[in-house]
């Protein structure tokens, strides 16, 4: 049995909205949920991109793992394109026994640097906690800078971007949830 009922219910959308954001028929989508059909590869691939999880997810054969436990040689750091931004990710990554429901990040940024070049947007609420240094967070046209010590939350599907206009590196840590994973390149480093 597929879990895409379950995903859908939990994003709050609507068979309508999941057609739409997966470009398929209404008609199929709830001949799917309803177990009347099989989907192909590709769709189920078109359902995971529009709830933007790993296909594996939608499967129903997912079991809790026993230790969460991440030690720091196990976490897996990734870079932005310009390598001007590191992100540590401290919560296990999905896997076919796991599948969490936030996501915590730490992150570095490096002097006069961003971690986009244009507003990033996710349907996801994200909270920024500054650990060392300075960074500005410009949510839609508005600015807010964090010191060290200071936080903000981002709401879902509002535009932003994390910029470091400081001689310093910024330093902190970032919770988002429900999870977004697009099209993240995650090796160990």
């Amino acid at each position: 049995m597929l879990k895409i009922r379950e995903y859908r219910k939990k994003r709050k959308l609507t068979i309508k909205e999941l057609a739409e954001l997966s470009g398929m028929s209404i008609s199929y989508i709830s001949q799917i949920e309803r177990g009347e059909i099989d989907p192909s590869l590709s769709s189920l691939r078109k359902i995971a991109n529009a709830f933007q999880i790993p296909l594996y997810m939608l499967l129903d054969d997912v079991e809790v793992m026993g230790n969460l436990t991440l030690r720091k040689d196990q976490q897996i750091i990734t870079y932005s394109e310009d390598n001007n931004v590191s992100y540590r990710f401290l919560t296990p990554l999905p896997s076919p026994a796991y599948s969490p429901e936030a996501l915590l990040i730490a992150f570095e940024v490096a002097p006069h640097s961003q971690d986009s070049i244009t507003p990033i947007r996710h349907h996801s609420e994200e909270m920024i906690y500054v650990t060392e240094g300075e960074l500005t967070v410009q949510i839609g046209e508005t600015d807010i800078v964090l010191q060290t010590g200071d936080t903000t939350v981002i709401q879902k599907d509002l535009p932003h971007i994390c910029k470091n206009t400081t001689d310093t590196t910024a330093k902190g840590i970032s919770s988002i949830s429900p999870p977004v994973w697009g099209r993240m390149d995650l090796t160990n480093t």
